[in-house]
């Protein structure tokens, strides 16, 4: 399958590496273009432009760092939402807010384009070896597109629901519990 890949931060790269060795084909692109080189090393054609990491995709995956450099990447200059065509799906697999993939849903639904929210659970480490755990929202085609993009990349994939906010709302309590873990044991050493 063609697909792009937009960021690469220390979690997409292991994400991207790992769709290469899975025989996909990829295009990448990422705010700072140093990061795109252990990519393009194994075979990654590297994109201009958010824009330009979609022509021809079948799935475009966004892992950005959060809800501004979405807002820069989706609705910038060349950027990924005016490049988006029916025929693409759009995964996401970031930490956003609700409100905005309340705005991601509705935006791709005016324009006829396949939205699924995946975003991850794990660290990079755990990213390396595909052992993510995935939790995924949206249309139940779209969905079954997105499955076999997301295979490579996970232990587990659950699905919670048709409305791609509630795996976005999933992932934000999830790490709101992982946050108050911490602190509690922090405080418990004290």
């Amino acid at each position: 399958m063609k697909i792009g890949f937009l960021g690469l931060g220390k979690m997409g790269t292991a994400m991207a590496l790992r769709l290469l060795a899975a025989g996909h084909e990829l295009s990448v692109w990422n705010r700072t273009e140093g990061r795109t080189e252990p990519l393009a090393r194994e075979g990654a054609i590297v994109a201009g432009t958010p824009a330009e990491a979609e022509l021809g995709a079948d799935a475009v995956i966004t892992m950005l760092f959060d809800d501004h450099a979405h807002e820069e990447v989706l609705f910038g200059s060349n950027g990924l939402m005016e490049a988006l065509t029916p025929s693409t799906l759009h995964i996401s697999c970031s930490t956003i807010s609700v409100a905005l993939s309340e705005r991601l849903t509705a935006e791709h639904a005016r324009r006829g384009i396949p939205f699924v929210a995946a975003p991850v659970f794990g660290r990079p480490n755990v990213a390396e070896e595909g052992r993510l755990w995935i939790v995924m929202a949206g249309a139940d085609a779209a969905m079954a597109k997105a499955r076999p993009v997301l295979t490579p990349l996970s232990r587990g994939i659950s699905v919670v629901g048709s409305e791609p906010r509630q795996a976005h709302a999933l992932k934000l309590g999830g790490n709101f519990l992982i946050s108050a873990m911490i602190h509690s044991l922090g405080e418990s050493f004290v």
